[in-house]
């Protein structure tokens, strides 16, 4: 095992590492490193893939654990391939489909809400430059993308929250091209009401969404408080999606969208086989790939209460509309 005080005073070879995870230890940023082999990303979220990976006993036995500077190091010794796509998203309308149709093509690497690069983007809280954030993404994407497995493309699925981190993420990848999906409000507050994401709970996650920043955030009432976040979301994307040459998708043009707007919108082509194996993930539920999926907006619809669509109508409803005519059905 490479334990810290070796991997700080040696430079080990990472062909065929991967940085899975990044944390403190005991008082710094720490890269672990996987070794992967023919293993590919295929699961609907990263950390899936990475705790499928760490139950193989010899990942338990060997790994590689350095300092975060080694990320730049490697990449300037073996740079992988920038992003060909962003995917940003307002919660439940349909990114995770997206990221599966792309994985379905082996040529393709999908990065789906990789906790590494969250935990880069929120070394900022520690006293982190803009200019180290920007190197340390580059070079973590840089070290994920090294193509032994014929990958040519690379794709990455951001959290909700990193919409705020937009600046940066395209300071970082100025040429790749990246798209917003969005959907019904109502929609969207009637599903997180039933399973909120980290950024729906008051306090659970640091970040420097305005929502949270609000006067009085900490003590609005749970359904209020996902109102204000969805609307610090959206307004966000509408902030940047014209001028910086973002693509509006919405959840009710999918999946169709996905092959006639974002794979253009990412210079992706998919003929014969490549569209069979695409179109072949559509009939199956995006996070629970076992399940077929049953569409669900008109069931959620007649689920919301007027408590729900009262709060959608102020704080979102406006901004949904605005999202929509940027690229029009």
């Amino acid at each position: 095992v490479d334990g810290i005080p070796n991997a700080m005073n040696t430079g080990p070879d990472l062909h065929g590492w991967l940085p899975v995870i990044i944390s403190k230890y005991p008082d710094e940023p720490i890269v672990e490193w996987c070794r992967f082999g023919t293993r590919r990303f295929t699961e609907p979220f990263f950390e899936t893939t990475v705790q499928n990976a760490m139950r193989d006993p010899f990942h338990l036995l060997f790994r590689h654990r350095t300092p975060l500077h080694t990320l730049i190091d490697w990449q300037h010794e073996s740079p992988g391939r920038k992003p060909s796509g962003l995917i940003f998203h307002m919660s439940r309308c349909g990114s995770t489909l997206v990221s599966q149709m792309l994985a379905a093509l082996p040529e393709h690497l999908v990065l789906s809400e990789p906790p590494p690069l969250d935990a880069l983007l929120r070394t900022d809280r520690h006293g982190a430059t803009d200019d180290q954030r920007v190197a340390w993404v580059r070079a973590w994407v840089s070290a994920m993308s090294q193509s032994h497995k014929g990958e040519q493309r690379v794709f990455v699925k951001l959290d909700a929250w990193h919409i705020f981190d937009l600046p940066l993420l395209l300071r970082a990848f100025p040429e790749t091209p990246w798209i917003f999906l969005c959907r019904n409000p109502v929609e969207v507050m009637v599903s997180a009401m039933k399973t909120p994401g980290l950024h729906f709970v008051q306090g659970l996650i640091e970040t420097n969404m305005p929502a949270i920043a609000a006067p009085g955030g900490e003590r609005m009432p749970p359904e209020e408080y996902m109102a204000h976040v969805l609307a610090s979301l959206l307004s966000t994307a509408l902030e940047y999606l014209d001028s910086h040459g973002g693509l509006a998708v919405d959840y009710s043009l999918l999946p169709e969208a996905i092959l006639t707007r974002i794979a253009p919108h990412f210079g992706l082509n998919p003929t014969g086989l490549q569209l069979e194996a695409m179109k072949a993930r559509i009939p199956y539920h995006a996070k629970t790939p076992q399940l077929h999926f049953e569409p669900d907006a008109q069931g959620k619809q007649q689920e919301a209460d007027a408590g729900t669509r009262a709060l959608c109508a102020s704080h979102l409803d406006p901004l949904y509309r605005q999202l929509r005519s940027l690229h029009p059905c």
